[in-house]
């Protein structure tokens, strides 16, 4: 399979903020996209259990408010928001550290949605280490997913 890396990396804005998360240094990887579908299609495949492992991991849990979820091999956490079909948040339980993921989707013109992700991390060891990338790089493998996916 031939990738061009260039179509993949460059509809993604990324951004890198220094906050607070419960009174501790924090910093917030935000990762944006337009995808060619609709927000409820978005929504749908984000969120429907079926459809989240044709373009990430497989998934188990109880996906709704308050339930908790496991991605196979990778993270887990509880879902602390949702509001479909527009904003959904959870905590990300990877290695024995928690960090929050916090997406919003929106209608940008036309027949396109607009993805935007947030993942904090408190300021630890692992953050150090690798800084933007303890957070960023698998959330690019899993936009890509995303993409392939809704054109396929």
């Amino acid at each position: 399979m031939d990738i061009d890396i260039a179509s993949v990396l460059g509809p993604v804005t990324r951004s890198v903020k220094s906050c607070e998360k419960d009174g501790r240094p924090a910093s917030t990887v935000t990762l944006t996209r337009l995808y060619d579908t609709d927000v409820d299609d978005l929504w749908d495949v984000l969120t429907n259990a079926e459809r989240i492992p044709r373009w990430f991991l497989p998934i188990e849990g109880d996906l709704k408010l308050g339930g908790k979820y496991q991605l196979k091999g990778n993270a887990g956490g509880t879902i602390t928001t949702c509001t479909p079909p527009r904003h959904f948040a959870a905590t990300w339980e990877f290695g024995g550290g928690v960090s929050w993921i916090d997406i919003k989707l929106a209608p940008d013109g036309g027949r396109q949605a607009r993805l935007t992700l947030e993942h904090t991390a408190i300021i630890e060891d692992h953050w150090k280490q690798f800084g933007p990338g303890a957070v960023g790089i698998g959330w690019d493998l899993a936009l890509m997913g995303l993409a392939r996916h809704l054109a396929s």
